[in-house]
């Protein structure tokens, strides 16, 4: 009699779980009705009983009162807001492969009812989406993940395309060793940070090209001063030069929210005239970064210093 009991309680929970949300309660009635179709006798005072414990159980049930009472469960572990974040940042993930995204997806959907599970399903379709090839993504980043946590060192190989679009292992399969510090995300990329032995500083590397990870035996002590979010705000695109230089640039005041966006309220500002502002930031100075100014269209200029003034006229003139 208790086993049938459980079982019963537990069906009704699993009902309101699946079934129910804000817009789409129940009634006592739908309760009996589902549970008879599961073999499960009961009678509605049976049923009022079991909700009431599973309210007083601490589970959020929602009551709506009427002339037949409606239920569904209201806060859950996420709400319905989150969960489209969540399933938005999986989907449009280039880290990500599309079996795997699918998968994550699924779980997510889990977390809800089926109505708006259905939902989140429509709105992260991802069949137009650029996804990677490298299944073992997922598993690279958690072995990078304990390396980090465990101060032991790694080695691995990187790859890099053909211009038949063939993947090659650069350097003839050349083993990098690196010490790594953090994976860090950024335009819609996993990057792995680290100190690199081959290039004697600082590095950084595409997760989603690795290839042939290893976590070594041998550890590492972290530099004690390196600040991650310090190295990623000089990289645009992070795309390296190798060094970093403090830049002056000439903005129209309409590229405020822009520099804001990129580098953070703390930046140094200062209007130059009524509609331009002088900034200084600290980048690498690669072909990346002269892309980035150029695609403000003349909005954005550099001033200082002038060996970066002259590179980029240089640049210019290569397209003219």
């Amino acid at each position: 009699m208790q086993k049938q009991s459980n079982i019963r309680i537990l069906e009704i929970l699993k009902y309101l779980y699946l079934r129910t949300d804000e817009e789409h309660p129940v009634t006592v009635a739908d309760i009996l009705d589902y549970l008879k179709g599961k073999g499960i006798h009961a009678v509605r005072q049976t049923v009022y009983g079991d909700l009431q414990d599973l309210i007083l159980a601490g589970i959020d049930i929602v009551v709506t009162k009427s002339t037949q009472n409606q239920y569904f469960i209201g806060n859950r572990l996420f709400e319905y807001p989150e969960l489209k974040m969540l399933t938005d940042a999986v989907a449009s993930s280039k880290v990500i492969s599309a079996e795997k995204t699918n998968e994550l997806i699924q779980k997510l959907c889990r977390l809800t009812s089926e109505t708006e599970a259905m939902q989140l399903r429509r709105l992260a379709a991802i069949s137009s989406r650029i996804k990677p090839h490298n299944e073992k993504v997922y598993y690279i980043i958690d072995g990078v993940q304990n390396a980090i946590l465990e101060n032991r060192q790694i080695q691995f190989q990187y790859y890099e395309y053909t211009q038949q679009k063939e993947r090659v292992l650069k350097h003839n399969g050349y083993f990098y060793k690196l010490d790594p510090y953090a994976l860090e995300w950024k335009n819609d990329h996993y990057y792995l940070i680290g100190y690199s032995h081959k290039h004697h500083g600082m590095a950084h590397f595409r997760v989603d090209r690795l290839a042939g990870i290893e976590v070594l035996e041998s550890t590492y002590v972290p530099q004690p001063d390196f600040d991650v979010a310090d190295y990623t705000n000089k990289m645009i695109d992070m795309f390296a030069a190798g060094h970093t230089v403090l830049v002056e640039l000439l903005c129209e005041n309409r590229f405020m929210k822009t520099i804001v966006d990129d580098y953070g309220e703390a930046v140094p500002t200062h209007p130059y005239d009524s509609e331009h502002f002088v900034v200084q930031i600290e980048v690498n100075p690669s072909g990346t970064f002269y892309g980035w100014v150029f695609k403000f269209m003349g909005g954005v200029k550099i001033t200082a210093p002038q060996k970066c003034v002259e590179e980029m006229a240089r640049i210019a003139r290569t397209f003219l």
